[in-house]
């Protein structure tokens, strides 16, 4: 379904301007840094005290109803201060507002951006899982060829999916490997059709999400190519500093946190990406303006007026 509000006037045919989206994400953080470390203060202070309590209770103090209690109202209250901060951030960007306290409020924009965020996150993990069921079927297949060429029937065989892998061929890895990095491009691409939902909520004052489908029609990689220029560098820097920290401080900072996916079985070295990603947590006042800066400049310029001869 299309919006009416985006059909009444014709989107703007120049192509997204990637660089230049890209300069506009960190020129909006420079702009609007004090207003950003405001807005995301409740945010950081919450999810720093539910790391925190991860890192005092251990596995065993996830039992403990009290223990469990406070983790609930933690997460409760982060997510709200989520919802408020991504919020904040994109009425800046897109409608330069900066009411409220510390620029936080609580109302009808919070819901829209949080039933906005709960769909995206749907659609996104039932695609995900999609894909990642192709992408395990095929390599079950790929598995299952590779046994059969060396005389081994694969279902009397006995071995689980990862012994069974040693017996791909390196063109078995480089067909396993192309077809992953398709998987991970069928996401970018729903990332990058998906990304303008929130700015365009925020405009529109209606929640939109599979209605903003034409604005990224034809600009999918454009605007995909932005989003992976201006978030991994900023990523590996802060990836950077906090190998820094940690080797200034002889330990690794957020290695002892208790979440429900590190009590599961886990491959070797998702436990450090598992660190990075909470990091990423705690760098929210530079990730949310940046990311919100460089959605709401694509929007605006999708939404633009044509420029007239």
């Amino acid at each position: 379904m299309t919006s009416n509000a985006q059909n009444q006037a014709p989107l703007n045919p120049a192509p997204v301007p990637i660089l230049q989206s890209v300069a506009a994400a960190y020129a909006f953080f420079v702009s609007h840094w004090r207003h950003a470390i405001m807005a995301a203060a409740p945010y950081t202070l919450s999810y720093a005290a539910l790391l925190i309590l991860l890192m005092q209770v251990g596995p065993e103090g996830t039992e403990n109803s009290a223990l469990s209690t406070l983790g609930f109202g933690l997460t409760l209250i982060n997510l709200i201060t989520s919802v408020a901060l991504t919020s904040a951030m994109f009425r800046m960007a897109v409608r330069g507002d900066y009411s409220g306290w510390l620029h936080l409020k609580v109302g009808a924009d919070e819901f829209r951006t949080f039933i906005v965020s709960v769909l995206m996150s749907v659609l996104t993990l039932v695609v995900f899982v999609l894909v990642f069921m192709f992408w395990l079927a095929f390599l079950s297949a790929l598995v299952g060829g590779a046994l059969s060429r060396a005389g081994i029937d694969p279902e009397a065989s006995g071995f689980d999916l990862i012994e069974a892998m040693s017996y791909l061929t390196a063109m078995d890895a480089g067909v396993l490997i192309i077809a992953g990095l398709g998987c991970a491009a069928m996401m970018v691409w729903l990332t990058a059709r998906l990304s303008l939902a929130l700015p365009a909520t925020i405009d529109k004052q209606k929640i939109l999400v599979l209605s903003i489908w034409p604005l990224s029609k034809g600009q999918a990689w454009r605007i995909a190519a932005a989003i992976l220029l201006a978030s991994l560098p900023l990523l590996l820097v802060e990836v950077a500093i906090y190998e820094v920290l940690s080797l200034l401080t002889g330990e690794r900072l957020l290695s002892g946190t208790v979440t429900v996916a590190d009590t599961m079985p886990q491959p070797a070295g998702f436990e450090r990406l598992g660190e990075y990603m909470r990091w990423f947590g705690l760098m929210a006042f530079i990730n949310y303006p940046v990311m919100s800066g460089l959605y709401a400049y694509i929007y605006r310029h999708r939404v633009a007026a044509p420029a007239q001869d």
